[in-house]
């Protein structure tokens, strides 16, 4: 269990792995298994799975770009 920081972030084993800056300040719960790491939150829900990254990776993002989403 950990809380979202300010940036939407959460911090395990030495990287950063973006969730959701609108979740800031929310309690999260983390699940590692050897292969990825899920967040979910108070509910159940799952907010995101990562493959754990290459060793020495410091971030993990969301894989979408900064900025304003279009709409079509």
């Amino acid at each position: 269990m950990t809380r979202i920081r300010d940036n939407g972030t959460v911090f395990l084993r030495r990287t950063r792995f973006q969730v959701s800056r609108t979740l800031a300040g929310e309690v999260a719960y983390l699940l590692e298994t050897p292969e990825t790491l899920m967040v979910f939150d108070d509910r159940g829900t799952l907010l995101i799975e990562h493959h754990w990254p290459a060793p020495g990776t410091k971030y993990v993002g969301s894989g979408r770009t900064p900025g304003r989403r279009r709409t079509l």
